[in-house]
């Protein structure tokens, strides 16, 4: 059986004419295994490659018969995407390492589901071996392509989870893995000519487990640290919710106690018929007062709408800070809002703190300072609108989208990638970016 293996499947005469040649290079390889990594891609991002990408793709895979090349493939295609079809609406950390797990995918089903259909097949038809290495290498492949499907299907959730939380905490880490991926390519093309085919189907199976364990380790340990982080932020911007309450009914029961003495002021002042003395106390106790408790009751009474008390804490934390910053901030929570069950509530709090962040900012430069954040529900889909006042007149969109330079730093640019990254889990969310006249709206539709 070894001898049947090693010669059935990894010596293939590709080149015993230009039929064989046709067959197995450009069927088998530029066809069938190109798009068995377009494929799986496709179904781990949900992004959509247009066929130019198909072609040179095809182009470059004559190039790719040596270890190295072969390698490189993965980054080359990496760069495609990134500059060229996702115009760097996600990081290239996210590109990239999703295109090396697709890879990843099909080559370990092609090293162990081709050795061991091609072995079989020799034992049972050793007189038709060789054309059967020579022609049926295609159907081989199909089926690796569906295996490799089956896989990703089942665990297409765990690497969503992997990559919204591993790569954009851990990018190093993450790369470090890729290379570990990577060393598949380098492992299957180096040693399946040296290697007991059973020791080498063993090894590569050996090689996901530990490639499998790595991803879902990572991702719970990531996973339980950010639901710590989570729960302090929360558990603070619930304590700044009381206070603030706290410091309400204060007020109010201060302002209960002053009011006899403000009516008893004003009766004075009604009965000698000074209209300077009314107005004065008036300017001086009353509108003051008023103005202070308008502003905190009306933040509360929209937020008393709000049904997630996590999305309550973090909005109302939110505004209290653009209130700091001596922003006008309006709050409109006109029904009752509840963010759907198919999306994580730590997911939906980093949503609203990345556009609210970065909402700040931009208003804090702007010649208006103002922000309107609203959550509503129409039509069966809810709505999260954040909308600031800009310095610019026209906001280049693409700088919402990844191209980040000018007046947004660092810091909120690494916020919308990471925004990006978590919104290519949710395929039901769109983001609707719109500036005009000094206006930046981002729209978050949850279908």
């Amino acid at each position: 059986m070894q001898f049947l293996i090693s010669k059935f499947i990894y010596t293939p005469s590709y080149y015993g004419g230009w039929l064989n040649w046709f067959y197995g290079f450009i069927i088998t390889g530029l066809l069938i295994e190109s798009f068995a990594y377009f494929f799986l891609f496709q179904k781990e991002t949900r992004i959509h490659l247009p066929l130019w990408i198909y072609l040179v793709f095809w182009g470059l895979y004559p190039f790719t018969m040596t270890t190295l090349s072969f390698v490189l493939l993965p980054v080359v295609f990496s760069v495609l995407i990134y500059f060229f079809v996702s115009y760097r609406r996600l990081s290239f950390n996210y590109i990239a390492t999703n295109t090396i797990l697709a890879f990843f995918l099909f080559d370990m089903s092609m090293a162990t589901i081709g050795p061991l259909t091609m072995g079989l097949y020799g034992l049972i038809s050793p007189q038709t071996v060789n054309f059967f290495n020579n022609y049926g290498s295609g159907p081989v492949k199909l089926v690796e392509l569906f295996v490799a499907y089956l896989i990703l299907k089942r665990i297409n959730p765990l690497l969503h989870r992997y990559t919204k939380t591993v790569i954009p905490q851990m990018p190093i880490l993450a790369w470090f893995f890729n290379l570990f991926l990577l060393g598949e390519i380098v492992f299957r093309t180096t040693f399946h000519n040296y290697l007991n085919p059973l020791i080498y189907v063993f090894s590569i199976l050996l090689y996901s487990a530990l490639a499998f364990l790595f991803i879902k380790v990572t991702t719970k340990y990531y996973h339980w640290k950010n639901m710590a982080t989570s729960e302090q932020t929360e558990l603070q911007n619930l304590r700044t919710y009381t206070s603030h309450i706290e410091s309400m009914y204060d007020d109010l029961r201060r302002f209960r106690h002053d009011y006899k003495n403000i009516l008893l002021s004003l009766g004075d002042a009604i009965k000698t018929g000074s209209i300077e003395e009314i107005r004065d106390i008036f300017d001086r106790v009353v509108q003051p007062t008023n103005v202070q408790l308008d502003n905190r009751t009306a933040v509360l009474s929209h937020l008393a709408n709000i049904k997630d008390l996590e999305i309550k804490s973090i909005v109302y934390s939110k505004v209290i800070t653009a209130i700091n910053e001596h922003l006008d901030v309006t709050v409109e929570v006109a029904e009752p809002f509840k963010i759907p069950d198919k999306v994580e509530i730590t997911d939906a709090i980093r949503i609203i703190s990345i556009l609210f962040d970065n909402a700040i900012a931009a208003a804090k430069d702007s010649p208006n300072k103002q922000i309107n954040f609203s959550l509503f529900t129409k039509a069966n889909a809810h709505y999260i609108v954040v909308r600031n006042s800009s310095k610019e007149a026209t906001v280049n969109l693409r700088l919402l989208n990844g191209t980040f330079h000018g007046s947004l730093h660092s810091r909120h640019s690494l916020g919308l990638r990471n925004l990006r990254i978590i919104l290519a889990a949710y395929p039901f969310i769109q983001h609707n970016c719109q500036s005009i006249n000094h206006t930046v709206t981002q729209e978050i539709i949850i279908h």
